[in-house]
């Protein structure tokens, strides 16, 4: 009986928290990709991202992190500064959108989940998280380490001539990640962010 329980919560987690992070990634990776392409950079376009399809735009070990520590990330929209009309003031754009998005899907779902009276029912707690995913996803991905707006952030803000060299190791930024999460280095970090968050969600949600 008492597997049978943990096996149900497990899958409800899992269940409920694919679905909140489908909801918190697909908005912002979707608009980056479309921003993008209105500036003339045809790189997201050839590679499928400008698609509302969420097993483009979801990375399955960031997902993972989402479902289990509460803050994760997502496959990068390719983005490439010297296709773009203004290059770098839209690459810097471009970037900002994603954590832009991300606090405004944190209110959209967070209103939505404040008007469901029923706050143990699974769509309560899927906008919860989803929620929550937003906000921490917004926070996370400021930090300056490729991939992760962050990154692109700075790079658009380097002079220009390093900021080719720069964007270029992005590919190793997936590597970089998985090594500070296996040395629990971006747990500890971003424990006190999870919390106040995890509280700020609660309080907009009711």
């Amino acid at each position: 009986m008492r597997l049978t329980y943990y096996l149900g919560n497990l899958l409800e987690i899992i269940i409920t928290g694919f679905i909140a992070v489908t909801l918190a990634v697909v908005p912002r990776e979707y608009f980056k990709a479309r921003m993008a392409l209105f500036f003339g950079d045809q790189t997201p376009a050839k590679v499928g991202r400008v698609s509302l399809n969420p097993f483009v735009h979801l990375d399955p070990i960031g997902t993972v992190a989402f479902i289990f520590l509460n803050f994760g990330w997502s496959r990068p929209v390719p983005v490439r500064p010297w296709n773009l009309k203004g290059r770098r003031k839209t690459l810097l754009f471009v970037s900002l959108l994603g954590p832009i998005v991300g606090v405004l899907c944190f209110l959209v779902y967070g209103i939505l989940a404040r008007s469901i009276e029923n706050k143990h029912s699974y769509i309560f707690e899927t906008l919860f998280k989803a929620a929550k995913f937003s906000l921490t996803y917004a926070l996370f991905s400021l930090f300056p380490i490729p991939p992760l707006d962050g990154s692109r952030i700075l790079g658009a803000l380097l002079p220009e001539h390093y900021t080719e060299w720069y964007l270029k190791y992005e590919v190793y930024g997936v590597l970089f990640l998985l090594a500070l999460l296996v040395l629990w280095i971006i747990p500890l970090v971003m424990s006190p962010f999870v919390n106040f968050i995890d509280k700020l969600t609660l309080l907009v949600t009711g």
